[in-house]
């Protein structure tokens, strides 16, 4: 195959792929090795313009990340035949990096194909400039001397993500960058939660994060982890308050205590009544967990 024949087919991937005929059954198809780089390259393109912060990543057929095993076997395919499409192994390998977080790697994958004379080489210049928007932002830190440190890097972190969001609408770059936004929030939600007993309004501030969080990313793949954070945090209410207050004794407030255990316990069910859901098991469990010590604590305050 001529490189002009290999890159009009890579170019025009997507389209073949979308009305393509019924392909060649094979026995065992899992195990079978890829065949070349066309038939990797094919794997990626498939999956290039996914909604990864909505769905969650595409797996190969043994059950693998598509990307990162994809990469392993661009990186294997680049050490056998080194001198054969670079650029279209560095184009390749520059989509899986960016997709699992590497901005730093698609960086440097882009730029070799941008340097080059390859057909693909505006493609990858269009992508360099917002990915090294996201690679700055990634490794963005302050020197950190106390908890205010933290939050003003992570409020300065937040915000930025908010307009790359905006900056790459309609791009398969939006979906990154959401993830990006939803991780931010949610490492500040949880680092407000980790200290709330330090912070003014702590556990007020950790509650309304954690709300919040589910309120704007209800379309998240992730969405009930964030419930699952959000209950454990007010299940950790509910047990502060009750080895703070004995329960035996008439210092404990039962309605204080319900209020933060009433709300765990509401959380939970959202989540284990969710069919089909991954977290669904863990939700049970530890609802079954948290009504026993509910039911302890509220027999021991009678």
């Amino acid at each position: 195959m001529t490189r002009t024949v290999f890159y009009s087919i890579l170019i025009a991937l997507p389209l073949i792929l979308g009305c393509s005929s019924r392909p060649k059954v094979r026995e065992d198809a899992r195990y079978e090795p890829y065949e070349n780089i066309l038939e990797i390259v094919s794997d990626v393109q498939r999956h290039a313009n996914d909604n990864t912060y909505r769905f969650p990543p595409p797996h190969d057929p043994s059950g693998q990340n598509l990307y990162k095993a994809s990469l392993v076997r661009l990186l294997n395919f680049e050490k056998i035949y080194p001198r054969r499409m670079p650029d279209v192994v560095n184009f390749t390998k520059g989509i899986c990096m960016e997709r699992l977080g590497d901005y730093e790697g698609a960086l440097r994958a882009f730029k070799m194909v941008a340097e080059s004379d390859s057909p693909l080489k505006e493609q990858a210049d269009k992508k360099l400039a917002l990915l090294e928007k996201f690679n700055d932002l990634a490794h963005y830190r302050i020197e950190k001397n106390n908890i205010g440190d933290y939050l003003t890097e992570s409020e300065f972190k937040l915000a930025e993500w908010g307009k790359l969001v905006e900056q790459a609408k309609g791009t398969p770059y939006e979906w990154i960058a959401l993830e990006e936004e939803e991780k931010a929030e949610c490492r500040l939600a949880e680092f407000v939660a980790q200290n709330y007993l330090v912070l003014k309004d702590g556990a007020e501030n950790a509650l309304n994060l954690y709300r919040q969080l589910t309120l704007k990313h209800a379309q998240s793949k992730n969405i009930n982890l964030h419930y699952l954070n959000w209950a454990d945090f007010c299940a950790l209410l509910a047990k502060r308050y009750a080895e703070g207050a004995d329960p035996r004794s008439l210092d404990f407030d039962r309605q204080t205590f319900n209020k933060s255990s009433d709300a765990a316990i509401r959380i939970y069910s959202l989540v284990a009544q969710k069919d089909g859901a991954s977290e669904k098991v863990e939700a049970l469990g530890k609802l079954q967990a948290f009504n026993a010590y509910v039911a302890k604590i509220q027999g021991e305050s009678q």
